[in-house]
């Protein structure tokens, strides 16, 4: 599901080079009881009005589509309980698809990039369980002060929105750690699964889903209950497949044209691309730190909120750390993650630390 184009990745690919176990009854009952006691409303991705889900009411939400290319949608949702009691992350925009090592390929470990199609990493096919344990210290190293393995045995079911594309082999996986932060102890857990793709020459594989909670033991099922709805309810705008289609189509249509002298013409916007990738990633580690010494504002370490300020009316606000460099703002408060100016109705609004 994160990889929407998992099929013109491979096709991509190609151009370029010329059922988990039911639960058990106990548990299914408690989160079943734990996701009624909840009141669910509809989100629904800003950017490009991809995907809707239901997500608890009342909660911080964040999140939706992330653009890399004409193949390469990848979508993230962050949500937050109002006591900060639970935090989820649904998929992660910053996991890219991943082209096994080839004749084509740079070394493992090296970026694969094809300008305006896809941003991808070499890298060998892992197992759903080792995913999720390296996944798992990048994602709360910056919260545990330390982390201790405990047994977990949570493996979310994965709605067939999630297997359009036939895969070679899957593998899934989850971990679970005692987490001491400054706020006291969690439980961290990760599932993860992985699939492998297969095309002529080559391959890739993906992470997708991969889900991250971090809650007070006591809480556990419940966030597990609430993930799992979430995840259940995750679905696609057929207007937005269709847009998707086209989109897909244009790419195709540019590589084919000439696809020397489009991947020529694009090595700036490739390089800016990069650079104000690199931007990005700096300034949110930077953001990360100074957030890690205050303690009550430990929680948005994890869900990546930062506060800008508007020139035009000195007003200041949150919004989302999204993968792009710059903020900006129109008239009617709408807030977009841009490298670039979105609209002549928008302007730029500026990180206060």
């Amino acid at each position: 599901m994160k990889r929407f184009c998992s099929a013109i990745l491979g096709l991509c690919l190609l151009a370029a080079a010329c059922t988990s176990p039911p639960a058990s009854a106990a548990a299914s009952s408690a989160a079943s009881a734990a996701a009624s006691q909840v009141e669910w409303v509809r989100y629904e991705d800003p950017a490009e009005r991809a995907i809707a889900l239901q997500v608890p009411q009342g909660w911080n939400v964040q999140g939706g589509l992330y653009r890399f290319g004409y193949f390469d949608a990848r979508w993230m949702i962050d949500a937050r309980s109002p006591d900060a009691g639970i935090i989820l992350r649904l998929d992660d925009a910053n996991i890219p698809a991943y082209a096994l090592p080839g004749a084509h390929t740079p070394p493992e470990g090296q970026p694969y990039n094809k300008p305006q199609e896809f941003q991808m990493v070499v890298a060998r096919y892992r197992a759903g369980q080792a995913f999720a344990e390296t996944y798992a210290k990048f994602r709360f190293n910056s919260v545990c002060q330390s982390m201790t393995p405990q047994a977990s045995g949570w493996k979310p079911s994965v709605p067939a929105i999630f297997r359009e594309m036939k895969s070679q082999q899957e593998t899934e996986g989850s971990v679970a750690y005692e987490c001491a932060t400054s706020q006291g102890p969690r439980v961290a857990v990760v599932y993860a699964r992985t699939s492998e793709y297969g095309v002529y020459g080559g391959g890739f594989w993906t992470a997708d889903p991969v889900v991250s909670i971090l809650t007070t033991a006591g809480r556990l099922p419940e966030s597990e209950a609430i993930a799992q709805h979430m995840l259940d309810t995750v679905e696609k705008n057929p207007q937005w497949v269709a847009y998707q289609n086209r989109l897909q189509q244009e790419g195709l249509a540019a590589i084919q044209r000439d696809f020397q002298s489009f991947m020529a013409q694009m090595q700036a916007y490739h390089q800016a691309r990069t650079n104000a990738w690199n931007q990005q990633v700096a300034g949110f580690e930077a953001r990360q730190n100074a957030q890690a010494e205050q303690s009550a504002k430990w929680g948005e370490i994890l869900t990546g909120l930062q506060e800008v300020r508007d020139p035009s009316t000195g007003n200041t606000f949150q919004v989302w750390s999204g993968p792009n460099a710059n903020y900006y703002r129109n008239g009617v408060g709408t807030t977009v993650n841009s490298n670039t100016l979105p609209g002549p109705d928008y302007h730029q609004v500026q990180p206060t630390h």
